[in-house]
């Protein structure tokens, strides 16, 4: 299993509210909507965050994270390469993201400490 991990940033002049809106409303169903996305990635899961309100000065440096799973390499190379991926999703990125100071990274040794790796429904 690869989990790609993105560390998100809302593009400059686009209020919190704007970007969560956007992200959660547009962007992300999308990864739902097409079965040639879904057909490469198994999760998506979006975290909105909030700085915790009882720790003062508590400030968090991304405004959302979000987690892709696949089953292997290969298929978010596949995933990148369909026409819908291409034409209708990726090209949305640069509405509602600062792409300059967000973050992506992947691993594939996930550990549950607590219970078992979550079932995966294709």
């Amino acid at each position: 299993m690869i989990i790609m991990m993105g560390f998100y940033n809302r593009k400059p002049g686009m209020t919190v509210e704007e970007f969560r809106r956007f992200w959660s409303d547009v962007y992300g169903p999308l990864y739902n909507k097409h079965p040639e996305i879904k057909r490469h990635l198994r999760r998506y899961v979006q975290h909105q965050l909030d700085a915790p309100a009882d720790i003062p000065g508590q400030s968090l440096p991304f405004d959302g994270i979000a987690e892709a799973w696949f089953e292997s390499a290969e298929d978010i190379g596949r995933m990148i390469e369909e026409p819908i991926y291409k034409s209708s999703i990726a090209p949305l990125l640069e509405q509602f993201m600062d792409l300059g100071s967000s973050h992506f990274t992947a691993y594939d040794n996930p550990v549950y400490q607590v219970g078992d790796a979550p079932a995966l429904v294709r």
